[in-house]
């Protein structure tokens, strides 16, 4: 198996690429003619992107309160 989805709605897509060892995240606009980007991720820059992810929740946490 080449790609294994991770998460799916109806903007977001998560696959891995376990051949191209790479995290693949798809992010489309929505609408009647959507517009799609793909963010690819090694494992290093996906680390990295879940940390400032987290970060992230912290501040929201953090002014919500």
């Amino acid at each position: 198996m080449t790609w294994k989805p991770i998460y799916d709605s109806e903007q977001l897509s998560l696959i891995v690429d376990d051949v191209k060892q790479v995290a693949m995240l798809e992010v489309n606009s929505g609408g009647y003619v959507p517009h799609y980007i793909t963010f690819h991720w090694n494992e290093q820059e996906l680390a990295e992107i879940i940390q400032a992810l987290q970060n992230a929740h912290q501040e929201l946490k953090d002014n919500h309160a």
